[in-house]
């Protein structure tokens, strides 16, 4: 009853929101196909005709979209007759994800209104909806259910601050959590919390990431790259949040006095931050270079700031060290499994409580570093430049778990998606 009345108080919103939206646009955070998408304005699909069973798998960021490519490819592998509509929410992984368009139907994600989400049902009439990681989307999930469509989510995660949320408003999430058919869950405290939550199916595997190939490097890209690193000890700090930059900076002006070649190259982990960051840059007097700006390297940069999308692999080819963004502040951190296909060890910062588990294997098998503080963190980078057979260590330890988490869920990921129509 209650999400009922959410439905209806979400249709309110629709001409704010869509005003909210193209001031997105004229900002250039949207682009007019995500807006359009978005409120479910577009070409009715031509595989209709077809008659196929569509599948719609939403995947919100890039972390997410790539898990979503996983689990599409794997449907396809056992279920050829399936048509799969991969849906998403930012540009960013939008970008990312075209690359599969031969493959799959690649789309924004509707917003979470209730007229909105009953034209997509209806336009794309899917038969199985699979939700990536920890979107919780309360008319979709309506909805859905309504029209007897099952929905799972896969690779399910649910963080403290979100579950202690939902928590608050028991009286609401106890509805909407029994909308979920089922959860396959990545870690035992995302178990314990959908479980306590209402969810009633719950099956736990190891994180789905684990299962990604090794991703392809633009071999031109890595020799010019190269040469302007050249003699240089690169770190690389991927999928950095607002104020960690700050923090590394700091870092960076203290280990530059015993590491004279040191470059730090920063990812952010929004690129829409690029401004900001440069603006920090200058004002901290630091010297540095853009990634798009390719003809305007400076040669003495102290800092390589890379405003592109989908070139992790590249800089991580390219790295001593790799180290994990969000775990400095109070973000949770981010999943540095990637990292497993370099040969550069993996460094994070105390903060990396979304990923708990992957952190705990890392500890147990002293396949990479957590550190406490930035004189912990200095010391470490000090320590791992003058110990290349260290550097070599760890990331051989790292790959070498993440190639066993790989094996061990091959097979049991292969017996749930066998089931996901049950």
């Amino acid at each position: 009853m209650l999400i009922f009345v959410y439905r209806i108080i979400s249709n309110l919103f629709l001409i704010p929101i869509f005003l909210f939206f193209i001031s997105r646009f004229i900002l250039g955070k949207e682009t007019l196909k995500s807006i359009l998408q978005k409120f479910t304005i577009y070409n009715s699909p031509k595989f209709h005709a077809s008659n196929k069973k569509i599948v719609w798998v939403n995947a919100v960021s890039i972390g997410e979209a790539k898990v979503g490519v996983l689990i599409a490819e794997l449907l396809k592998e056992k279920h050829k007759s399936l048509h799969v509509i991969l849906s998403t929410s930012t540009i960013t992984s939008f970008k990312i994800l075209r690359k599969y368009q031969k493959k799959f139907t690649i789309i924004y994600a509707p917003i979470d209104i209730s007229l909105i989400i009953q034209r997509f049902i209806k336009k794309w009439r899917p038969s199985l909806a699979l939700f990536v990681e920890s979107e919780i989307w309360p008319s979709t999930f309506s909805i859905l259910k309504s029209n007897s469509i099952k929905l799972k989510i896969i690779n399910a995660r649910l963080s403290r601050q979100s579950y202690e949320n939902w928590k608050k408003v028991s009286f609401f999430s106890s509805e909407l959590f029994r909308h979920v058919d089922q959860c396959i869950v990545q870690d035992r405290n995302s178990e314990i919390r959908f479980k306590d939550l209402g969810v009633k199916r719950i099956t736990k595997v190891p994180n789905l990431k684990y299962l990604q190939k090794r991703p392809k490097i633009n071999r031109k890209d890595f020799k010019e790259l190269s040469l302007k690193f050249k003699n240089k000890f690169v770190v690389t700090i991927f999928s950095t949040h607002h104020d960690e930059e700050f923090f590394f900076i700091e870092c960076f002006k203290k280990l530059k006095k015993q590491i004279h070649n040191l470059i730090f190259i920063i990812i952010p982990r929004h690129i829409e931050r690029t401004e900001k960051i440069e603006s920090l840059f200058k004002n901290k007097k630091i010297k540095y270079s853009i990634r798009s700006n390719k003809n305007n390297f400076v040669k003495d940069s102290d800092f390589f700031l890379v405003d592109t999308f989908g070139e992790l692999p590249l800089f991580f080819k390219l790295s001593k060290i790799a180290i994990v963004g969000g775990s400095f502040v109070k973000k949770g951190g981010q999943n540095p499994i990637e990292v497993s296909f370099f040969d550069c060890p993996v460094l994070c910062g105390p903060h990396m409580y979304n990923f708990s588990e992957i952190v705990a294997e890392i500890k147990k098998n002293k396949a990479g570093i957590v550190v406490q503080n930035k004189n912990e963190l200095e010391e470490k980078i000090l320590f791992l430049k003058e110990n290349a057979s260290e550097r070599i260590k760890l990331s051989k330890k790292f790959s070498k778990l993440c190639e066993g988490k790989q094996k061990e869920s091959k097979q049991l990921i292969k017996r749930i998606f066998e089931s996901l129509y049950d």
